[in-house]
């Protein structure tokens, strides 16, 4: 065993909640059911705080994942035999040890994971409400997290999820599974649950840090899981698999040494990592056995364009704004508008792009932050600096992020730099 000290510690036990409280909820659903949802929370926190006071006096074990599922069971167990209103399987007491046991081996874990995904979409829930819970479960978001992608105030989240897992609970004992038709209407919500996470840890919305591998490594192991469900047309697994890992390839190059953000156009491509870039490619590739197009499909040709190009000035932006138009008629959102109005003025210059940028300021008023940002990247293309600066300065006072924040102050120092030299 290495024995961390308190930081290093926190740090891997935040790692480790990312990828190991989903697999714990699941497991613990199955065990307990969902009208024990808050008995479960208490469990999987429970594990973790014994990893803050244990690692750092006993050392690390060396495999930290088993580690952390094996003081869960322990803890279910011990409950079970503590509290006698939860012996519901069977009336021998070893019995239900030894079925808590099984459901701990690998191949269950995963069963486990596959069937929370589905439960999360009961029909009895919206289909935001559904989202939100499987965030919160499965994914472990925080009401923060789930209010900026959803674009709700944490409070609202709250008082949403606690509807959703009452409801639940009124309805549902334990994770039910349900038939091929079910899981097909199913899938569309857990596909853009998924998405959501990723999105998230790719860029950080209130953290310090830039992107949340964690997150996002994350994301691409439970939407691995989807193609072990059987009788799918898993086209459109593969196409956000695919948009998954050609995002994920640019990781290396997009945070500079101290945390700060690397423009795409300024990023050094030998980073970029070639293994995930292939992965992109080769699900892009499985993606057209798909028997419609979707947004997944389209985002990761739009990536998959970045991907190819050796250098930034070498972008085929005339092929990724075909992408956008094709996706504004799928999905009509003010990201999107937002994304193609800035590719627009790469194509047709920026005049081109203020303009449309202004018919999306008009119909996206939460967005202010991203489009005066844009707004001020294309007044600096045009060389009006005191303009851009002054859009950079509102963009800065609306970021949340540390990051955001630094990375517009640099802009907004460029663009004096640039104004002085031009006087």
């Amino acid at each position: 065993m290495v024995r961390p000290d308190s930081h290093t510690t926190q740090s891997m036990v935040d790692h480790l909640f990312r990828s190991e409280a989903g697999k714990m909820t699941a497991i613990l659903t199955r065990i307990f059911g969902f009208q024990h949802s808050d008995l479960i929370e208490d469990i999987v926190q429970e594990t973790f705080l014994s990893a803050l006071k244990t690692w750092p006096l006993k050392g690390q074990p060396d495999n930290p994942s088993a580690w952390l599922m094996q003081v869960a069971k322990n803890k279910a167990i011990n409950t079970i035999k503590r509290d006698n209103r939860l012996q519901k399987w069977t009336p021998e007491i070893e019995e239900d040890v030894d079925r808590i046991d099984r459901l701990f081996l690998d191949h269950e874990i995963k069963d486990s994971q596959l069937r929370m995904l589905f439960a999360c979409c009961y029909p009895e829930l919206h289909q935001k409400q559904q989202i939100m819970l499987m965030l919160k479960t499965m994914c472990g978001f925080s009401n923060t997290e789930i209010g900026y992608v959803l674009l709700m105030s944490p409070a609202a989240v709250k008082k949403a999820i606690y509807r959703a897992k009452k409801k639940v609970q009124t309805f549902y004992n334990s994770i039910t599974v349900p038939v091929i038709n079910e899981a097909r209407q199913r899938l569309e919500t857990v596909y853009m649950a998924i998405y959501l996470m990723f999105t998230e840890g790719y860029k950080r919305s209130y953290e310090d840090q830039v992107i949340s591998e964690d997150i996002c490594f994350e994301a691409a192991r439970l939407a691995t899981l989807l193609l072990d469900i059987p009788e799918v047309n898993h086209g459109k697994t593969h196409a956000l698999l695919s948009l998954i890992f050609f995002n994920m390839a640019r990781f290396p190059a997009r945070v500079g040494s101290k945390g700060e953000i690397i423009d795409l156009k300024l990023q050094d491509r030998s980073l970029w990592n070639q293994k995930s870039i292939d992965a992109g490619f080769h699900h892009l590739q499985l993606s057209r056995e798909s028997s419609s197009l979707s947004r997944f499909h389209l985002e990761s040709s739009i990536a998959s364009i970045h991907c190819s190009a050796t250098r930034y000035e070498e972008t085929d932006w005339e092929r990724i704004l075909y992408c956008y138009r094709r996706l504004l008629q799928l999905v009509d959102s003010g990201i999107i508008r937002l994304n193609l109005a800035i590719v627009l003025g790469k194509v047709e210059g920026p005049e081109a792009g203020l303009q449309a940028l202004e018919e999306v300021e008009l119909a996206s008023k939460h967005m202010d932050f991203m489009i005066h940002a844009a707004k001020a990247d294309m007044h600096a293309e045009l060389g009006k600096y005191e303009m851009a600066k002054s859009h950079y300065l509102v963009a800065c006072d609306m970021a949340h992020s540390k990051a955001d924040k630094h990375y517009l102050r640099s802009k907004i120092e460029e663009c004096d730099r640039k104004n002085i030299s031009d006087n």
